[in-house]
């Protein structure tokens, strides 16, 4: 089943987001449609109320699961020092309808 990740903390800025996103995929943000981890179906972030955000929708938990094991939790330590500060670990929604007009 599709869940929806959302991710967002006072703490988190654009620049930690390009940081993170620089020690992933060697380059500054956003990736490139090419290096989407397998599993993603949208990621979109930003600035919201709650710090910098990131919303993405995957095919499953456990895909996001196995990306933060082996890319972003690691990268995410290494910018920020350690892991996702109180409050900034991801919130899960399950999607029951998911619509991607072409």
């Amino acid at each position: 089943m599709a869940v929806g990740i959302l991710t967002a903390a006072p703490e988190f800025t654009k620049q930690i987001y390009d940081d993170v996103t620089e020690k992933m995929f060697g380059h500054a943000s956003p990736m490139r449609e090419d290096e989407a981890p397998e599993g993603l179906i949208v990621h979109s972030a930003g600035q919201g109320e709650q710090g910098y955000y990131v919303y993405d929708i995957w095919e499953s938990r456990e895909a996001f699961e196995r990306f933060m094991e082996e890319k972003l939790g690691p990268a995410l330590g290494e910018v920020m020092g350690g892991p996702p500060p109180e409050g900034g670990a991801p919130q899960y929604f399950p999607i029951d309808v998911l619509i991607i007009p072409h």
